[in-house]
């Protein structure tokens, strides 16, 4: 992570900007105007607005706080910002193209899993490719330019070997220690003895934890700043399905991992448009006719603010409920990517319903659960995600970003919270126009989100 985030690609951004040693651009044109790394910095800001508090701190400034950028920094801006922030930046699109592959190995890297054959083949060839481009667009072979060609950058040669030696990168990371040990400082109220408050912490960590594995009460012992939350909402899992009441998902049979519903909550009837996407979602996936589903819909529906997915798992919020319980909170976590059926034959009236499965991205509303009396099965309880889709506008390649025009989203539309799949941020493009939004989603290994100190 340091070694990507926090040397070579710090030292990218500062040739971008100029301020690399005093070197300049010599027969290349990499540097960015001013004007542009201001912008940049402004759009900065303006993404920590809209993405998720789990995705990492804000990433301040570019332009004027650089100074303040850590390795999670760094890292939020290589994977997540700078893919849409720097496209039709530079001057020659080699340039980004260069950056982009970085991305590419960066998130190889970090991977949950590696391929042994694909590290020592593919990984290898495409870091010995970007180094020497490097060398080629920064360098340029001059003896005047050796400064440019730093220790780290030699070092990026050896990840493979470290890989295939030990493990993926995230197993052996600094990351997670420095993360540990910032929980465990904090806790320290004495100056004078500092040592002594770690060593009792280190103590009632390690015999919390014992204790919740020899008497299996990690639910009970759980001291994450998300227990208190978890506690005031309703929760499923696999094993509590037969202890509160049975859930039934359309899609399975079973579920994997467990799902909380959290508060704020409110029991009230809903808008007609809200009646008919829930109409709509029962037409979808159930065997009824419109009479049917529209007689399965209570005339109050409960409905939750918030929704956990336990196991590391996002916490994902509606939009209209959370934003009148909690309204100084200022970092969006509403937008997510699901998956759901979609009519090929949509635009074709006279041809048969054939469903395909597509990934969309919208913005949570509302959960909404409640139980349906089928007029020719087993009562099942819902729990069902209201949604507003975005219209996507257009899907850039390498890498594959979705745009949408802000304010423009399709009609309300109802899935199971089983097909979710994870949070996304939005971070503003730069295009001409009405704004646009590019959604983004984390690395794989930057998923796990931050877990309180009784989990360390």
């Amino acid at each position: 992570m340091h070694l990507i985030s926090e040397n070579v690609f710090k030292n990218l951004i500062t040739l971008w900007t100029g301020d690399f040693k005093g070197i300049e651009t010599g027969d290349e044109d990499y540097k960015l105007p001013s004007a542009i790394v201001n912008a940049i910095g402004d759009a900065c800001v303006v993404a920590g607005d809209t993405t998720p508090a789990a995705f990492g701190a804000r990433v301040p400034n570019l332009a004027t706080q650089l100074h303040y950028y850590t390795a999670e920094s760094y890292t939020s801006f290589l994977t997540l910002l700078g893919p849409v922030l720097l496209r039709n930046r530079f001057s020659r699109p080699k340039y980004y193209t260069h950056y982009r592959d970085l991305v590419y190995i960066y998130e190889d890297c970090v991977s949950m899993s590696s391929d042994r054959e694909y590290v020592d083949t593919t990984l290898r060839a495409k870091i010995v490719d970007w180094v020497q481009r490097y060398e080629k667009y920064y360098y340029q072979y001059e003896a005047d330019r050796l400064p440019v060609c730093v220790l780290t950058l030699h070092a990026m040669l050896h990840i493979p070997d470290d890989i295939i030696n030990a493990g993926p990168m995230w197993c052996y990371w600094n990351y997670v220690t420095e993360r540990y040990v910032g929980s465990v400082a904090r806790v320290s109220k004495s100056r004078k003895n500092p040592y002594a408050s770690f060593a009792r912490r280190l103590r009632d960590i390690a015999q919390n934890a014992a204790i919740k594995v020899r008497y299996g009460l990690q639910r009970e012992l759980d001291l994450s700043d998300r227990a208190s939350e978890l506690q005031n909402g309703m929760e499923f899992d696999e094993c509590e399905l037969y202890i509160l009441y049975l859930v039934f998902y359309p899609n399975s049979a079973c579920i994997d991992e467990g799902i909380s519903i959290h508060k704020p909550h409110v029991l009230s009837t809903v808008t007609p448009l809200v009646r008919k996407a829930i109409m709509n979602y029962l037409l979808r996936s159930f065997e009824l006719s419109a009479d049917e589903a529209a007689a399965l819909i209570p005339e109050k529906l409960s409905q939750w603010g918030k929704i956990s997915f336990s196991d590391g798992g996002d916490t994902i919020r509606a939009a209209e409920l959370v934003q009148q319980s909690e309204r100084n909170m200022t970092r969006d976590a509403s937008f997510l990517k699901y998956s759901h059926d979609v009519d090929k034959n949509r635009n074709r009236p006279r041809m048969p319903v054939v469903f395909e499965r597509k990934i969309a991205y919208g913005q949570l509303l509302r959960i909404i659960d409640f139980k349906a009396h089928f007029p020719r099965a087993p009562a099942r309880h819902l729990l069902l995600a209201l949604i507003h889709p975005v219209q996507v506008s257009y899907y850039t390649s390498n890498p594959s970003t979705p745009y949408y025009q802000d304010g423009k989203f399709k009609p309300l539309e109802v899935i199971d919270v089983d097909d979710v799949s994870c949070l996304v941020a939005r971070v503003p493009d730069h295009a001409t126009g009405p704004r646009r939004w590019g959604i983004c989603e984390r690395a794989d290994a930057m998923r796990a989100g931050d877990e309180g100190e009784g989990e360390q």
